[in-house]
């Protein structure tokens, strides 16, 4: 009977040190982004998006950047479309998913669900699904930085960096 005690708990010991491997696996994969298009194959607008999203899908893939990313696409005459959208709604901590028309574009990281509104183009979907911005927010950073540096070039100018000006730096 001990024996056989000595060999439930080995076991126990055994079967609980892989869950817990398993389970430290498990961050790995919530560290994916979902990455998801809701549409409808009679919205003229999804139509016109197709395209650019297959080409934003396939520049990513080609760039190795997929292996961060999961790619839902879901339409609206899926006969799955409910349990698809209720899968997607257990990953999220907090807010469920909203669709209040079509195209609707979103990702998912770390259980925080971000709604897409910029451009239809598969450069400005890609920028903002692997760095959080589109295109337009990038233009503008770029633009504020051109305009600081041309301040300090203009202050160094006028006062010949005996003002001080030279030794700033860029903030």
């Amino acid at each position: 009977m001990k024996k056989q005690l000595r060999k439930t708990k080995k076991n126990n010991k055994l079967y609980h040190n892989k869950i817990n491997k398993t389970l430290n696996k498990r961050p790995n994969h919530l560290k994916l982004t979902t990455v998801g298009l809701i549409h409808a194959n009679w919205c003229g607008h999804c139509q016109a998006l197709k395209p650019e999203w297959h080409k934003m899908k396939n520049e990513m893939k080609m760039g190795n950047k997929s292996k961060n990313f999961h790619f839902v696409e879901i339409e609206d005459s899926d006969s799955m479309k409910e349990k698809k959208i209720n899968n997607i709604n257990k990953k999220l901590k907090g807010e469920k998913i909203v669709i209040n028309g079509f195209p609707t574009i979103f990702k998912i990281e770390g259980g925080d669900i971000k709604y897409y509104g910029g451009e239809r183009e598969a450069t400005s979907l890609k920028n903002w699904f692997t760095t959080g911005r589109n295109q337009q927010e990038n233009q503008e950073e770029n633009k504020q930085e051109n305009q600081q540096q041309g301040f300090m070039q203009g202050m160094q100018k006028i006062f010949g960096g005996g003002c001080g000006c030279s030794s700033l730096k860029d903030p």
